[in-house]
């Protein structure tokens, strides 16, 4: 493990001298990560496993209100497809398209929270049948289902997998002429805690589920689902309390 960290410092100095890089995109969504993998050679990665080695690399913006995206899970459920079933029951209509439904919003444990203007949203982290269940409410306040949940097992293997160590580059943003430029500032390196503080974490709502339904609007695909995953991800003020730093 030291030498993959020693390894991937040498790559993240030799990016840091480069100063401000131009975007090759004009939004910033998912790109600051990308182009750093790419700058220290890695394909695009599809799988869910470490990025570097045994390494996960994230990129943390400047901004006050950025999370950090751990990983996705889809739910599970008495129907195969819960999550479009949610959309289709429990979502919203399309700001363009109207007669299609999306739902986008996060759910936290420690309170209800509103996804469009008819259900509230909770998370509930039942540790005696070990899940997290997915808790929704009409605007009164009456629950209205409680059986699509997420075991514990395969948010466990999933940790393990993928964020047993971590690299986190910080990164500064601007916008010149219209253009998008970002620089790599620091990158520290942390070990994964404990499967327990992940569950304190969510209890706390420091930790969200965040669902991104969406549709698509091209005409070959008009309507249909566009799931950009069911994700979770943390406050970055909270990184210390998943994660041990190590370097």
């Amino acid at each position: 493990m030291e030498e993959e960290i020693q390894t991937l410092k040498l790559k993240f100095n030799e990016i840091k001298e480069m100063g401000w890089i131009e975007s090759p995109a004009r939004t910033d969504c998912g790109i600051i990560g990308l182009t750093f993998e790419k700058l220290i050679g890695l394909p695009e990665n599809q799988f869910e496993i470490p990025d570097f080695g045994n390494i996960e690399i994230k990129t943390k913006s400047n901004s006050r209100f950025a999370n950090i995206n751990l990983f996705n899970c889809v739910p599970t459920g008495p129907r195969f497809h819960e999550v479009e079933r949610i959309k289709d029951v429990y979502g919203y209509p399309d700001s363009e398209f109207k007669d299609y439904k999306v739902l986008n919003g996060d759910v936290y444990a420690n309170k209800l929270n509103r996804i469009g203007s008819r259900f509230r949203f909770q998370l509930c982290v039942d540790r005696n049948s070990e899940k997290i269940t997915l808790c929704i409410y009409d605007k009164y306040g009456n629950k209205l289902e409680d059986d699509v949940y997420w075991d514990f097992d395969i948010l466990k293997e999933k940790l393990s997998r993928k964020l047993t160590y971590l690299a986190i580059v910080n990164t500064d943003k601007r916008r010149t002429d219209g253009k998008l430029f970002f620089k790599y500032k620091t990158i520290d390196f942390y070990k994964l805690r404990s499967f327990d503080a992940f569950l304190c974490l969510i209890e706390k709502g420091s930790i969200r589920i965040k669902f991104k339904l969406s549709i698509f609007k091209d005409e070959k695909r008009l309507g249909k689902i566009c799931d950009r995953g069911t994700s979770f991800s943390i406050e970055k003020d909270s990184i210390d309390k998943l994660f041990e730093r190590i370097s």
